[in-house]
């Protein structure tokens, strides 16, 4: 098949080329230094060395996408290239020998699809016609792999010299597995579905082509490009249907064989993904920043920034959600979610830019397609039955929206660097929901019934569904495993006296227990560091830790340095380089220099004088080396001297003797804080360049009852904060706080029974 001559026509008929892109203090320990205004501006484009042209139809099965596609690529190196390198992200489901599977395998995860996908490309040609050959590269470990493919080019494409290539393709999605796919009642997820250019770069010392296979560890990354993609569907999908793209026209066009065709656009983005559900509901509102606006945190980020509160406020954008009609209850969630998220990231980083952002609530059956993130388009997901306070399905919509700024805006290579996107956005994920939600609480289940607090014993849980759950006679949704349907129903509505009880549950005694969106984050400690950060993402020892390394670590070492560098020059470290690399591909060095220009005169205080923070040896610790940051409590010594002074009037004074030690060679400047017996308090500094350290006062006047280390909890990266204190007596104020809730639950209890009586 030929693209049609008349496509590109009808695209600038319906208006591609009129533009798609719009237009806390820290404590006085920390010393904070900036002068004049941030001059960085957000950049307006990309440099738009690429496009797509594509024409895709889907087939009546709802899974097989039939295209053409071309592509047009401008070589802005300075290097000459006679290759074009591709990925065809879809062949990792062709069969058992892709190198995601094959590895997956090696790794111990043993889930393949239950009916498989793949892509055949055909009739590969230049834009003047003449055939090119199309060869899929063998890869290690996977010898039969099938998602990079080279084409070798009749002429080199010169420096400054461009190149069209036209192919066609037909794309089979599997059943809903790991991003992308379909569900039996028409659902379709359409993610990694066309083959995509790699990114022609300087790689370890050499301009070649960045162009991994789709592998177990690692996501994706391509060059900015714009998009016109015409997609016709049968007419069951007519306005059910989001995109990366604008809809051109605002509806579908109805043709003769009673098929419908989207036609759409999309500028600056390095993705394209489109969802279509014809059992789902459509609903659209707009973004205003005055609906979500933080008064106090505006003033702090412009006053921070040296701009006006109208530069820094987000600016308007449309928001659509595809709903599960099961999950209408949740729609509020999402769109609070959704909007917060814009504004705060808006807020912080730079307006987003596009006209549309689009929210997908997955199918039941295609759970394995929610939770991810593409160009103006992210997937949710949530249960029936979830607690408001789980922060479900919000907490997802946050992360996934976050992808907006980091990989979706500020486009890194997830393949090698993965922590440059997940790292930061789960760092800017915690922080939205500490300053705009409630904090989370913790639930636990009893039959399908979901509970706010902590059970004395936990329920063994069968996935993500759980079968008991019909016993309860409330919901019915079916666990995540292959042999059993995903079905989900829910069976009846909790009335008042069970939604107090789910407040109140009759199985724990600490019905409030709450979660620090932040410093939930330390759990993660529990997981071993193998490696360091810089080791390649794609090729970690395990899935494990690529959780820890491209999420938790990364998002600890973010929270720290915001602390040690106190709010105001983070505000400008965080906003530079978002600026300065939006629409561009950074590498970890592109943040090291943000932080050594904006960051770089640190300076923490203490009653014995103040120490810098050098930025670099932090960067060789935090970055290069693999060790964890630990300090923890040598000694509290209190020597009583001999009395002086003559019978009563005699006044007794101490050799007070505190040390601290370093366990690690992570070593970073710490506050210690020493608690004297009138309850005063003396904060010292200590460089942490040695592995024990100790300071006395030979002569004071009164005993020293507790040594704090890292008293306002700068150090998110220290693993163990149990070390972190010692004191002469023990505090029985934990033992207190569990009284008073298990008092104030009875008290509820009573209150309740005795307003209902």
């Amino acid at each position: 098949m030929r693209l049609p001559a008349v496509l590109p026509t009808l695209f600038l008929l319906l208006g591609v080329g009129s533009g798609a892109v719009h237009a806390a203090v820290a404590h006085s320990a920390v010393e904070l230094r900036f002068q004049e205004p941030l001059s960085t501006a957000l950049p307006l484009q990309s440099p738009r060395l690429l496009s797509y042209v594509i024409d895709a139809k889907l087939a009546e099965d709802g899974h097989t996408i039939s295209a053409q596609l071309q592509v047009t690529w401008r070589n802005t190196t300075s290097v000459p290239t006679g290759e074009l390198f591709w990925h065809v992200y879809n062949n990792a489901w062709a069969d058992r020998d892709s190198a995601w599977l094959t590895e997956s395998r090696r790794l111990g995860d043993m889930q393949e699809p239950t009916e498989w996908g793949g892509t055949v490309v055909s009739h590969v040609r230049l834009a003047s016609g003449q055939p090119l050959s199309w060869e899929y590269l063998p890869q290690p470990g996977a010898p039969l792999d099938r998602t990079v493919a080279r084409i070798v080019l009749p002429e080199v494409v010169p420096p400054g010299g461009s190149v069209a290539v036209s192919l066609d393709f037909s794309a089979v999605l599997p059943r809903a597995f790991r991003r992308s796919g379909w569900g039996n009642d028409g659902y379709l997820h359409a993610a990694q579905w066309f083959p995509k250019l790699g990114v022609f770069e300087n790689l370890d010392g050499k301009m070649q082509w960045n162009c991994p296979p789709y592998r177990y560890l690692a996501e994706f990354y391509a060059d900015f490009a714009n998009f016109q993609v015409a997609i016709t569907l049968p007419a069951s999908y007519a306005g059910k249907f989001v995109a990366t793209g604008s809809i051109l026209g605002n509806a579908p066009v109805t043709n003769p064989d009673a098929t419908v065709t989207y036609f759409t656009s999309a500028e600056d983005v390095h993705d394209f993904a489109w969802t279509a559900d014809p059992q789902a509901t459509l609903i659209e509102r707009e973004f205003r920043a005055e609906l979500y606006r933080n008064d106090g945190e505006e003033e702090r980020v412009a006053a921070a920034l040296g701009r006006t509160l109208e530069e820094v406020r987000p600016t308007p954008t449309r928001m659509v959600l595809l709903l599960q009609p099961e999950h209408a209850s949740l729609a509020e969630r999402y769109f609070d979610a959704l909007g917060k998220s814009i504004y705060y990231f808006g807020l912080w980083y730079g307006s987003y830019p596009y006209p549309t952002i689009s929210v997908v609530d997955p199918a039941h059956d295609a759970r394995g397609t929610g939770g991810m993130e593409y160009p103006r388009l992210i997937t949710g997901g949530a249960s029936l039955g979830v607690a408001a306070r789980t922060l479900q399905p919000q907490g997802v919509t946050v992360h996934e929206f976050g992808h907006q700024f980091w990989y979706g805006l500020v486009g890194n290579d997830e393949f090698r660097h993965a922590w440059l996107d997940e790292g930061f956005n789960t760092f800017s994920t915690q922080r939205v929901k500490a300053l705009a939600f409630e904090p989370q609480l913790d639930t636990y289940s009893v039959f399908g019934h979901q509970y706010y607090g902590r059970a004395p014993m936990q329920q063994p849980t069968f996935g993500a569904g759980d079968f008991r759950a019909m016993l309860g006679l409330q919901r019915w949704e079916t666990p995540d495993v292959r042999s059993i349907p995903a079905l989900s129903y829910e069976l009846r509505h909790r009335e008042s006296l069970q939604d107090f009880l789910a407040e109140l549950p009759p199985l724990t005694y600490f019905p409030r227990i709450t979660q620090d969106a932040v410093l939930s984050e330390r759990q993660k400690f529990a997981n071993p560091w193998q490696q360091p950060l810089e080791h390649p993402t794609m090729d970690l020892v395990d899935g494990g830790l690529r959780r820890v390394n491209a999420y938790y670590r990364p998002a600890l070492t973010l929270e720290t340095m915001a602390r040690l560098m106190g709010e105001p020059n983070w505000t400008r470290v965080m906003r530079a380089y978002h600026e300065r690399w939006r629409f561009r591909h950074p590498s970890p060095t592109s943040f090291l220099e943000t932080v050594l220009e904006f960051g770089g005169k640190t300076v923490v205080h203490g009653a014995n004088g103040e120490v810098p923070v050098d930025w670099n040896l932090f960067w060789q610790q935090a970055y290069h080396g693999n060790d964890r940051l630990d300090y923890s409590v040598h000694h509290l010594r209190n020597e009583l001297l001999p009395a002086t002074g003559n019978g009563e009037q005699s006044t007794p004074h101490f050799n007070v003797s505190v040390g601290i030690a370093r366990r690690s060679d992570f070593g970073v400047p710490v506050e210690v804080r020493v608690t004297w017996q009138d309850g005063s308090a003396t904060d010292l500094v200590w460089a942490g360049d040695d592995w024990v350290w100790e300071y006395s006062w030979p002569n004071a006047e009164q005993r020293a009852v507790m040594v704090e280390i890292d008293p306002r909890r700068r150090l998110l990266l220290d693993g163990d904060w149990l070390n972190n204190v010692q004191v002469v007596e023990p505090s029985h104020e934990r033992s207190l706080d569990y009284a008073v809730q298990v008092m104030l639950w009875a008290q509820q209890v009573l209150f309740y029974y005795g307003g209902a009586g």
